[in-house]
């Protein structure tokens, strides 16, 4: 048997039953987020804080999201900082405005929702919306428009009062009765018009009845057809559906290809590199230029220039001097990689070998033709910070070259050495010299550039004579092409 409670038992339970139903009402009831609910911060700026308070809560269409967590002057504004539940990401574009809640002065945040994938980060800044109207600005314009009534109100009372305007009323009255007795004469005389035109109303209503009638059997029909439409593509379903159930299980072909894992991963692979070429094509970006040179230099002594120097040449000896024109464009798949494709008119031409036989003397030499042709460049270059390298055909011939890049890549220091086959005059001996051309390009404006080097140096300072080049260019992006087609006109 069970000890009786006691009275301070009793009297216990009870303050504890009450303390709990004052906690639970506070929590129920009270403004702001919990400290154990997840929030993020966004702040706002606001012309007057007048309604609002620490706790004032976030609404978005009427719901409850947040609170306001501080309100601090920022100038001649109020700096509002909201808690928001982190359920609940604004989009960049949202905006956030004080909404009243009644004439007693409370109002609350409310938060129209923007439209951009872009979110609000934690501690950004939300736009204030529409302002809330002002009660006193309001009850000033109330009491404005209850002026105007009642000036109005003694503009009426002066007129009735008037006897002239009295009998100008009664006059109009009178003509209003005498209109109205004549629209009624005139209904009876065209009563017989009336009836007439409502029994045609009734036939036409017949026959469209009649018509539906007709219809209805031609829907019906048309109403089975697509029953039968139905059954045939539930048919056709069901034989998916058997498909389907096969794949899954491994059966057949196409089901041991879709559940060998090693076929699926193969597949994979595949798409993944085919979705990477296609990214970088994409990405392709264009630059398109030209550069003119103008070559001149001294000419060598030995008698296998005999017509002296081979850029700049000059039978009387002295200076020589030639020229060439160059038309390039750079593929940019990636900022750091590119293709470089170029053709030139060197003046030196291109050189081919061909080897000629003598079997009855037993001879057998080669000899080098040089052809004023055009010369082609196909390379890839790749740049590490500010250097970058270049390998593959340079004029019509195998070539490296290095490229170092300063002032912001407005000053561009160039090396290219290139005519390994041939060499730079294979004339000379069957190996030849290879080209190297030392330079400098800069770019004092944009899309100009201007340029100056040295041309066959290792030639040049075997053989005793120097060959130096000056030239000038411009480029284009893609970009820049487009840019400069929107601009032209469409017509003359």
């Amino acid at each position: 048997m069970s000890a009786p409670l006691t009275t301070e038992l009793k009297v216990g339970a009870f303050v504890l039953f009450g303390a709990a139903l004052v906690i639970g009402g506070y929590l129920a009831t009270m403004d702001g987020l919990r400290a154990d609910e997840a929030a993020f911060r966004v702040h706002m700026r606001v012309p007057s804080a007048a309604g609002l308070w620490e706790g004032t809560p976030v609404q978005i269409a009427g719901v409850d999201v947040g609170a306001i967590e501080g309100i601090t002057v920022e100038g001649n504004q109020a700096h509002v900082t909201l808690a928001i539940r982190a359920g609940h990401p604004l989009p960049i574009d949202s905006t956030g405005s004080i909404r009243s809640q009644g004439f007693l002065g409370d109002s609350t945040i409310g938060l129209d929702l923007g439209v951009s994938d872009v979110r609000i980060p934690d501690g950004g800044r939300l736009q204030l919306g529409s302002q809330p109207g002002n009660i006193d600005e309001i009850t000033r314009q109330v009491e404005d428009i209850s002026g105007d009534i009642k000036a109005i109100t003694a503009v009426l009372r002066e007129v009735v009062e008037d006897d002239t305007n009295t009998q100008h009323l009664q006059a109009t009255l009178a003509n209003v009765d005498a209109i109205s007795l004549q629209l009624r004469m005139l209904a009876e005389g065209n009563r017989r018009d009336v009836d007439d035109i409502v029994d045609s109303v009734r036939r036409l209503t017949a026959n469209l009845e009649g018509f539906a009638e007709d219809a209805t059997a031609d829907v019906d029909e048309e109403l089975q057809k697509v029953l039968a439409a139905t059954d045939r593509l539930d048919t056709a379903l069901q034989d998916v559906n058997s498909i389907t159930s096969k794949i899954d299980a491994g059966e057949g072909t196409i089901g041991a290809l879709v559940n060998d894992r090693q076929t699926i991963d193969s597949l994979n692979d595949t798409i993944e590199n085919a979705n990477a070429v296609i990214e970088s094509f994409s990405g392709l970006h264009a630059e398109v230029y030209y550069l003119g040179r103008a070559y001149g230099g001294t000419q060598p002594s030995d008698q296998a220039f005999f017509y002296g120097n081979p850029l700049a040449p000059s039978e009387d000896g002295g200076l020589g001097f030639s020229g060439s024109n160059t038309l390039g464009i750079e593929l940019h798949p990636q900022e750091d990689f590119w293709w470089v494709f170029e053709i030139n008119d060197y003046p030196q031409g291109a050189i081919q070998a061909r080897e000629l036989f003598y079997p009855d003397l037993g001879v057998a030499y080669t000899e080098y033709i040089r052809d004023v042709n055009y010369r082609f460049t196909f390379q890839m270059a790749k740049r590490w910070w500010d250097v970058a390298f270049r390998l593959g055909v340079k004029e019509s011939g195998g070539g490296v070259g290095m490229t170092v890049y300063t002032l912001n890549d407005a000053l561009q220091l160039n090396a290219d050495v290139f005519d390994f086959a041939f060499g730079s005059y294979p004339a000379l001996e069957a190996s030849g010299l290879p080209n190297v051309r030392l330079g400098a390009r800069a770019e004092p404006w944009k899309h100009v550039w201007v340029e100056g080097g040295a041309e066959q140096v290792l030639l040049g300072a075997r053989y005793g004579y120097f060959t130096g080049y000056i030239g000038g260019g411009f480029h284009f992006s893609d970009d820049d092409i487009k840019l400069l087609f929107a601009t032209l006109p469409l017509g003359l």
